[in-house]
């Protein structure tokens, strides 16, 4: 399975994707942007742009290249009967919604949207101190997709993480149960 948090920065994913480590039934692998980008992708190191395999002739754009090399990896661990957690925020503005569904086709993935005020946004990205301020609210506002038909569960990020860790457990469980049931194993 993967689990994919959604939601903006400073909304409480990371936080939220160790206390889901900590009760997860099966080894629970995490991939993040902020979390592997300087150790896993190799553009800091470079010094030159590559080019895009996926579009010959175009330079390889860093963060959809990471992106898609995270999703890919989540797709792999979850093919091969692993589980794994993916801290992202996807946005509107970019086509990495229908890309992730592409590079996910046939695995199984559990959507969760992570909600949570502005206002609260906004005092812990401040109370962190390492983005940039605003950065949060326009993620909040992009976020996508919007419709709550798209995801297995909504989440109040102010909520306390240990709950919510919770929360997903549980419906993950009732998910598998209930397909379970439906297919006569």
């Amino acid at each position: 399975m993967i689990l994919f948090l959604n939601g903006p920065s400073s909304s409480g994913k990371t936080t939220l994707s160790r206390n889901l480590q900590r009760i997860w039934p099966r080894p629970l692998y995490y991939l993040s942007y902020d979390s592997v980008e300087e150790e896993m992708a190799p553009f800091r190191w470079a010094g030159h742009a590559f080019p895009d395999p996926a579009h010959p002739g175009d330079p390889l754009d860093e963060v959809r290249d990471f992106l898609t090399v995270m999703t890919l990896a989540a797709a792999a661990i979850d093919r091969s009967g692993r589980d794994a957690v993916i801290d992202n925020c996807l946005f509107d503005t970019e086509d990495m919604l229908a890309e992730t569904r592409r590079l996910t086709a046939g695995c199984d993935v559990f959507w969760v949207r992570i909600d949570i005020s502005r206002e609260e946004l906004e005092r812990r990205e401040a109370a962190r101190g390492d983005r940039e301020i605003g950065k949060a609210a326009w993620q909040r506002e992009h976020l996508t997709p919007k419709e709550d038909a798209a995801y297995d569960l909504l989440l109040d990020g102010e909520a306390p993480s240990g709950e919510n860790a919770r929360r997903i457990l549980a419906a993950a469980e009732d998910r598998e149960r209930i397909r379970t049931e439906e297919s006569g194993a």
